[in-house]
């Protein structure tokens, strides 16, 4: 694995190996100490691919010894996370979705004066995870001699504060790749470097994420004036953006001015649709330039030092976040890599001249130009969706990540900080934010929020599951107080679309009229509410509504007779979702059904498919392993722990494969069938797939809490062939623990139990077994030993149902993929599938 060393006390992580090397390149001593030499006779340039074996993060640092041939050398740097986007000439990005917690751009220059002494260079940006890293000599005639390059860490890693381990080696290695996929899709109050840096001359902006003012989400007509010096390559900004929007790129080097419409000016997940190319003649780039863009109703007008650009006409820009009405959004600044501008004086007025934002974007105004912007550090701890994107905080990847954490990490701090982030965010109907930036400060005044906030509907409704799941480990009561009224709001708000039964959503609160997915997240909210309000009365509301809707959502989705529940009506009649079928079966909306193991596990497929008969949701070929969570979820409601088991080997299995080229030592975001990542640009470090850090101690070990705070947990393990299973958890109760030793062939074991004194432990047998003891432990803070036998009234674990629980059961996350696309153009919602089939 990669090498740590710490120089300066700080800790630094290099390389473990050359993984190729090509053009004129001499090796040292390590894997990152060589020369490169480009000459006017070798056709191919210098370039290193270094591999650190499992994905990494830090800024990255370069030691030169010598640099010589030209005043200064350019070195092409590209990181990638899997090794298919190394031979890409942008490594495995960009990326430009929601966030400037990150570098953008996963390839960059970096230009080292001519020198025969040592030198350190440091990269400006992060980079968040990787592998591979190539550098590549671009200079002719040149020479560079590197003595060490290396990632230097950012903040210490979490170690687990828990523990679990089985007689299963691979699952075993699942788990603690997924404890690092915590760790690293977690981030730490102020881990984040400000993107922007503010002077007194004026705000300089790099080339990266395109970030908008976050209090102009909603602008429709408005005149924007500022004034902008060019420092390198050229100056870029945008109007009605959000997180798409129209781009202005000013290009000294080729003297134009181009517009394009999109969330950057490269293609990526989303397209680029170029709407115009002006030359800027002889036009003086030195010193300031005032700029004044104009936005009229679907037109745009641009002029630089009073020079007027030729009229945008006929623009329909849709907002891909929050709803708002076409050709709206916020002004923003950003640019393609290695640009440099430097802006100041922003004003922004309405049609009528009423000042709608002002900010000189000097000194004085640094901390609201940060926050503004969202380009400063993180006030809060927070949880993010994947280590190298989109580093952003969302409602549904927090469904997965709090009970992850709660089982590993114990960082308790990034889910308080997420759920504050979040539910600051509240438009004045109820509907709850589940999307934000990391670096977005806390709403707190009584104006609307900005529509970056909203997501889907669903990730707002798994946030209120979250919130309950977060109580019941920590026992947060403040937390929950705050919460109780927003979430309250929330589910008035969601009780207000619920048509002939069952919630009916219009776009973009989801792509689908009356989604399943939907339902299913509605559902599990009221059962989450039902435990979270403080009288009889309010929990027997919510009970009654999810009794109301479970009869009305089968009636609404399911079709007895083939097993099928229907992700929307309008879609293939035999069409299926894993993970929605899978989340009904955990929340025991559904009956049993012969096809329901087949419909969960897909063995006609190598891996399975998160959609089948979809139309063209089956274009992106995916599997999940988000869905896939939800799918061993409910193997193990139902008891099928070996079926849940083989799952869990079949789809983490591969990424746990260390002599893979692709292994990352973490969890990936989305797969293809055949086990390799969903392309160059997949999450391989993804929070919301680390689904077994918690399963696995929840239904092997069968550690789950009764009370909040641990007061009292349950012990209820599902047998699955395992020999042997440990696991302790370190809660706010004190470590509470399970060792299970069973042969199952001949039908004995033995359980112990620690729970901290004056905790209860409720013990329920294994299926088809009895446990020799008390139904309830007092716990000691010492480890306690009990005999299991075999049942001699075994029954058929194939046709019976679930046996019902007296304890609280744990939420699964439901599906997600309640998106913004269905405002968009069916070409485009095509173009997105494979985006969305991985976040669904």
């Amino acid at each position: 694995m990669s090498l740590n060393i710490t120089m300066a006390g700080k800790p630094l992580i290099e390389p473990v190996r050359i993984l190729r090397h090509a053009g004129r390149v001499t090796l040292g001593s390590n894997a990152s100490s060589f020369i490169l030499q480009n000459d006017g006779v070798e056709s191919i340039q210098a370039e290193v691919v270094l591999d650190y074996q499992q994905c990494e993060g830090g800024q990255p640092i370069f030691e030169i010894t010598s640099a010589s041939g030209h005043s200064l050398i350019e070195i092409a740097v590209v990181y990638s996370e899997g090794i298919e986007g190394i031979d890409h000439a942008t490594g495995d990005g960009p990326f430009f979705l929601f966030s400037n917690a990150m570098d953008t751009y996963r390839s960059t220059t970096l230009k080292v004066p001519a020198s025969t002494t040592s030198q350190t260079v440091r990269a400006v940006y992060a980079q968040r995870s990787q592998r591979y890293q190539k550098i590549v000599l671009t200079t002719p005639n040149s020479s560079i001699t590197f003595s060490r390059i290396a990632f230097e860490r950012i903040r210490p890693s979490a170690s687990a504060k828990s523990t679990f381990t089985c007689s299963n080696s691979l699952l075993n290695r699942i788990w603690q790749d997924g404890v690092k996929t915590v760790d690293m899709c977690t981030v730490a109050k102020g881990e984040t470097s400000s993107a922007w840096e503010v002077t007194k001359e004026g705000t300089k902006v790099r080339g990266q994420h395109w970030a908008p003012c976050r209090l102009g989400t909603r602008w429709a007509d408005k005149k924007v004036r500022f004034q902008v010096q060019i420092g390198s390559g050229g100056v870029s900004w945008a109007v009605h953006m959000v997180a798409n929007g129209l781009i202005f790129c000013l290009d000294a080097t080729e003297r134009v001015l181009y517009a394009c419409e999109g969330l950057s000016t490269e293609s990526t997940v989303f397209p680029v649709a170029e709407k115009g190319r002006w030359s800027i003649g002889n036009l003086n780039l030195n010193g300031w330039l005032n700029v004044e863009t104009v936005t009229r109703g679907s037109t745009v007008t641009v002029s630089v030092q009073g020079r007027q650009f030729p009229l945008i006409e006929n623009l329909d820009i849709r907002p891909i976040l929050g709803g708002s009405a076409n050709n709206t959004g916020s002004v923003a600044f950003g640019g393609p890599c290695q640009w440099i501008g430097l802006y100041r004086h922003l004003e922004v007025h309405d049609a009528e001249g009423k000042a709608l934002y002002e900010n000189a974007l000097l000194l004085d105004d640094k901390e609201r130009t940060l926050a503004d912007f969202q380009v400063g550090t993180n006030a809060l701890a927070c949880t993010i969706d994947g280590a190298k994107r989109d580093r952003a905080c969302f409602g549904g990847d927090l469904y997965v990540m709090g009970r992850s954490i709660a089982h590993s990490t114990m960082t308790f701090e990034a889910i308080a900080g997420s759920i504050e982030l979040l539910t600051s965010h509240q438009t004045s109907d109820g509907y709850l934010g589940n999307l934000c930036p990391i670096q977005a400060p806390v709403h707190d005044s009584h104006e609307e929020p900005p529509t970056y906030a909203f997501y889907s509907l669903s990730y707002a409704l798994l946030l209120v599951v979250a919130i309950k799941d977060y109580w019941l480990h920590t026992g947060d009561e403040k937390t929950r107080t705050r919460c109780l009224q927003p979430l309250k709001k929330l589910m008035t708000y969601t009780e207000q679309h619920v048509s002939q039964g069952v919630v009916i959503a219009p776009p973009p609160l989801s792509i689908f009229g009356a989604s399943s997915a939907l339902n299913n997240a509605y559902y599990e909210a009221l059962q989450a509410m039902s435990i979270l309000s403080t009288d009889a009365a309010t929990t027997d509301k919510y009970l009654l509504q999810a009794h109301k809707l479970k009869a009305n959502m089968r009636r609404h989705f399911y079709d007895p007779f083939t097993g099928i529940y229907h992700l929307d009506k309008s879609l293939p009649a035999s069409g299926i979702c894993q993970d929605v079928k899978a989340h009904a079966i955990t929340l025991d909306l559904l009956p049993h059904h012969t096809d329901d193991l087949e419909h969960l596990t897909d063995p006609a497929s190598d891996l399975p498919r998160a959609f089948r008969g979809l139309g063209h949701w089956d274009v992106a070929n995916v599997t999940s392993p988000y869905a896939t969570g939800f799918a061993v979820e409910a193997l193990f409601s139902r008891d099928r722990g070996t079926e849940a088991v083989k799952l869990i080997e079949r789809v983490w299995g591969p990424m746990a494969d260390t002599t893979s080229p692709d292994y990352s030592g973490g969890h990936w975001e989305a797969m293809k069938p055949d086990g390799t990542p969903h392309g160059h640009d997949t999450s391989l470090m993804h929070g919301w797939s680390t689904w077994p850090v918690s399963l696995l101690p929840r239904y092997l070990a069968g550690l789950q809490p009764i009370e909040p705070g641990w007061k009292s947990f349950s012990i209820a393990p599902v047998l699955t062939g395992l020999t042997d299973i440990k696991c302790t958890l370190v809660t706010v109760a004190g470590t509470v623990g399970v060792e299970l030793e069973i042969d199952e062939a001949d039908g004995h074991g033995a359980l112990k139990v620690l729970a901290p004194y004056g905790v209860r432990a409720r013990l329920q047998s294994p299926q088809g077994w009895v446990i020799q003891g008390p139904e309830v432990v007092e716990g000691t803070g010492v480890w306690q030993k009990f005999f299991l036998s075999k049942a001699s009234d075994d029954k058929d674990l194939d046709t019976k149902e679930a046996v019902p629980q007296t304890f609280v059961l744990p939420e699964s996350p439901s599906r997600t993929g309640e998106r913004q696309e269905s405002s968009l153009p069916s070409k485009i919602r095509s173009l997105l599938s494979r985006f969305t089939a991985m976040r669904a």
